[in-house]
């Protein structure tokens, strides 16, 4: 089955050798307090900074999901207010837990067609300690361009991104937020269970000011034992041990993020021209139309013949998520979709 679901997706073909491998060495059974586990760890967030271009200041820590994140930034990172600017249903999710948090926690839904910049021009920011921003929302194929001088804030301020849906896809603007996150089932293209949360100089300092170290997953205690190249908790070794290797297998991220443009393309064409069902996209303003999630509208009863013909020829599409869920579906374009992929999909749509 070639899937092209929003994530869980196609994983990277070599993960199963990977895998085997191992299994093979004794990877899998590794102790995470261990000599062989810290050279791991460590050659993997070496290669991470690397090949994605992380600022070298920059701490990387693996977690279990982007969803536990929502709750780190909660717990570790707000001082005493946090504003949510979303126009999804996962940056309402993330807004709906920090609330039960952050007793002063604020959130602003804005339109599916609105970028950050316009909506920030006419909503003020200043009393805010923290911003939390989704860069890429999975439901409904939206992504925002991040830039820390469109908001008015104080210089303590920090900004935190979810970018489950692009992390590893493309180029991103690390020094324009403080927190970035992602799970691993997308982008990165290995099975899921397990995330990556990215924190700047600037995040580590307010952690070490609040001086939280009451949950397991609180910053502090996480960058204690990054510091010795271990984990907070027994961590998902095998994910760990996979992602590595991909990362030394791939190429940089500038160059994987000129692949992805290029399948983005190829599927912007083809669906801006007139199509067998009536498909049209769901996010009208291309400047915040998501690169690596493709939402495409049409009626209900199109939308069903068409799952159902990529199903009998082994192809899964992403169905419509909430509000959307009967009159979209939704298509990945992760770096581990290959052209010959997308054409393989669009022959049959067009057939």
């Amino acid at each position: 089955m070639l899937s092209f679901y929003p994530g869980p997706s196609k994983v990277h073909p070599e993960v199963l050798g990977f895998i085997q491998e191992a299994f093979s060495n004794g990877v899998v059974s590794i102790n995470h307090r261990s000599e062989r586990f810290e050279i791991l760890l460590k050659d993997t967030l070496q290669v991470l900074h690397e090949k994605w271009n992380i600022p070298q200041d920059y701490t990387l820590y693996f977690i279990s999901s982007a969803t536990e994140a929502w709750e780190i930034v909660a717990q570790s990172l707000v001082e005493e207010k946090c504003l949510h600017l979303y126009n999804g249903a996962f940056g309402k999710k993330w807004a709906h837990y920090a609330q039960q948090i952050i007793p002063n926690a604020v959130s602003f839904e804005f339109g599916l067609n609105e970028d950050l910049k316009s909506v920030t021009s006419s909503f003020g920011t200043k009393g805010f300690d923290t911003i939390c921003l989704v860069q890429s929302e999975t439901s409904n194929g939206t992504g925002q361009n991040i830039c820390r001088s469109d908001f008015n804030l104080n210089e303590d301020a920090i900004i935190a991104v979810d970018a489950t849906s692009t992390l590893g896809g493309i180029n991103l603007p690390w020094l324009e937020a403080d927190v970035w996150f992602a799970s691993v089932q997308k982008c990165m293209g290995i099975p899921a269970g397990l995330g990556v949360l990215i924190c700047s100089p600037k995040a580590l300092k307010r952690a070490t000011k609040l001086n939280k170290k009451v949950h397991y997953n609180d910053i502090l205690l996480m960058e204690e034992n990054r510091k010795l190249f271990q984990t907070h908790y027994t961590p998902n070794v095998l994910s760990i041990y996979v992602l590595n290797k991909m990362a030394h297998l791939l190429p940089n991220l500038t160059e994987i993020n000129q692949q992805t443009n290029e399948k983005a393309k190829l599927l912007t064409d083809f669906f801006s021209q007139t199509n067998s069902f009536n498909l049209s996209f769901l996010v009208e303003n291309p400047w915040v139309r998501l690169p690596t999630v493709f939402a495409l509208r049409g009626e209900a009863v199109q939308i069903k013949k068409l799952q159902d013909l990529c199903s009998k020829n082994n192809i899964e599409l992403g169905k419509g998520y909430g509000s959307w869920k009967e009159h979209t579906i939704r298509i990945a374009n992760f770096p581990s979709h290959t052209l010959e992929d997308f054409s393989h999909l669009l022959n049959l749509i067009k057939s």
